[in-house]
C-alpha cells in the first residue's frame, strides 16, 4: 500500500491548495517566461504537491493547472498541451505505483516518454508537425531533469518526515 508522508491537516489543504494556484498562475502568466521554463516549474510543483497532500492534490495540480494557459492565448502552449499533460499524468501514475525509491527511475522515464513519441513521430510524414520547443532535445533534457530534481526532493522530504516520525514515537515509548 502506498505510504506517502504528507502534511496534516490543515496545513496540508492550505499548502495543496497554494501549490495549485501556483501552478496554475505560472501556467497563464504573463511575465516573460520561456514555455520549457514554465513547464519545468509546473512540473516541480506538481511533484511538490504529491509531497504535501498527497495523491488527489498532484492529480489536481498535474491535470487542471496547466489548462489555466489557455487563458493566456499562447498557442505555443495549446500546441504542447496534450503532450505536457500526458506527460504529467504518466509521471504521478509512476509516483503512484513506485513510490519511493523505484520512483526515481519510473516517474521521470514516464515523464518523457510522451515527450520522446511526439518528437519521433513529429518527424514522420504522416504526422509532420512543427512543434515550439525546438530543439527537442534541449526541451527534453531540461524536463527529464526538472522530474528528476523533483522526486530526488520528495524522496528526500518523505525520508526526513519518517525520521521525524520514528523520534516521535521512541520519545513516546520512553515517556
Amino acid at each position: 500500500m502506498l505510504k506517502v508522508r504528507t502534511l496534516k491537516n490543515p496545513q496540508k489543504i492550505i499548502v495543496s491548495i497554494f501549490l495549485f494556484l501556483l501552478a496554475a498562475l505560472i501556467s497563464m502568466s504573463p511575465l516573460n517566461l520561456s514555455l520549457e521554463y514554465r513547464a519545468a516549474l509546473i512540473v516541480a510543483i506538481s511533484y511538490l504537491s504529491f509531497s504535501t497532500g498527497g495523491l488527489s492534490f498532484a492529480y489536481l495540480t498535474a491535470l487542471i493547472a496547466p489548462l489555466f494557459g489557455l487563458i493566456g492565448g499562447d498557442t505555443d502552449w495549446l500546441i504542447m498541451l496534450p503532450i505536457f499533460m500526458s506527460s504529467l499524468f504518466l509521471a504521478i501514475l509512476g509516483l503512484e505505483y513506485a513510490w519511493r525509491y523505484a520512483a526515481l527511475i519510473i516517474s521521470p522515464l514516464l515523464f518523457i516518454a510522451p515527450q520522446i513519441i511526439a518528437n519521433m513521430m513529429s518527424k514522420i510524414n504522416l504526422f509532420a508537425i512543427k512543434l515550439p520547443w525546438e530543439p527537442a532535445q534541449n526541451w527534453i533534457k531540461l524536463q527529464l531533469l526538472a522530474a528528476i530534481a523533483s522526486v530526488l526532493l520528495i524522496v528526500y522530504i518523505d525520508r526526513l518526515r519518517e525520521r521525524q516520525a520514528n523520534k516521535q514515537a521512541e520519545q513516546e515509548s520512553l515517556n
